[in-house]
């Protein structure tokens, strides 16, 4: 089935949509989006990682680096005037490194007031 006259080739932009489809309206119409959110900072997420890293390693030397980087985030964040966020992610990080401070300094405290006590009753006892 050979023919004398080749076929044309059509390409994607010899191709068309009918007249007046819909796909022919849908082009000429606005793109409304969404606007983009800013990228968080580097160094609030280190602060969040920071503090929940510190639940498990070094417990109250990470919550306060992780309140360091907290800190460093939030003035980058306030300086750059909206081109940065991660607000959300400070905020959480200050607070799970503030409870892991107190959870872990209220141990330490009913662990020093246990071995008083437990010192004063073997004394006491002999």
């Amino acid at each position: 089935m050979s023919s004398d006259t080749p076929e044309p080739a059509v390409g994607p932009a010899q191709v068309s949509a009918p007249a007046g489809s819909i796909w022919e309206e849908a082009a000429h119409q606005p793109v409304i989006g969404l606007p983009a959110a800013p990228s968080a900072s580097g160094n609030s997420i280190a602060a969040l990682v920071l503090s929940i890293a510190s639940w498990v390693i070094f417990p109250i030397v990470l919550a306060i680096v992780a309140l360091v980087f907290a800190s460093k985030a939030e003035k980058e964040i306030t300086a750059s005037h909206g081109s940065i966020g991660g607000e959300p992610l400070v905020t959480a990080s200050k607070i799970v490194a503030w409870v892991n401070i107190g959870v872990y300094t209220a141990l330490v405290v009913l662990g020093i007031l246990a071995l008083f006590f437990l010192t004063i009753l073997g004394v006491s006892g002999n």
